[in-house]
């Protein structure tokens, strides 16, 4: 009867702190989008590299999007990146329920340099990642 009462209340306890974690689907949105949003930043460097164009980054307060120089690679950034696994559609994504910060945009050069004076660190949904300024390299912190 005792390992019987001890074994509910270790089954409560687990249903009042490990279950809301664990079905959380918050959390599991958040990780989602961050990682979507680093891939689309490192796809950009990449696109820029491999197309020795510019590619410009734009990050809003819940998305973000790939553009480049429509014609030959000079020109307002007006042409969105095709998306590698979805055919005719630009990169971008958005979820209204993940925020994003800052709201900026930067570019990366044909080495794969970003436009920007000093490192950026992005923040998706409490997840931080960091744009290096000096090389490009973008690492989550």
């Amino acid at each position: 009867m005792v390992e019987l009462i001890v074994v509910l209340v270790i089954l409560g306890l687990l249903a009042t702190y490990a279950a809301p974690r664990f079905f959380d689907a918050r959390l599991f949105s958040n990780r989602g989008f961050y990682n979507e949003t680093l891939n689309a930043v490192r796809y950009a460097q990449q696109y820029a590299v491999a197309t020795n164009c510019d590619v410009q980054v734009t990050l809003t307060a819940n998305g973000y999007s790939l553009e480049h120089r429509a014609t030959n690679c000079s020109g307002a950034f007006n042409q969105g990146v095709p998306h590698p696994s979805r055919v005719g559609n630009a990169f971008s994504g958005n979820d209204s329920g993940v925020s994003v910060s800052p709201a900026t945009s930067f570019s990366f050069n044909a080495l794969g340099v970003p436009s920007l004076g000093t490192n950026l660190v992005v923040t998706v949904g409490g997840i931080s990642f960091t744009v290096h300024a000096d090389t490009g390299y973008i690492n989550e912190t």
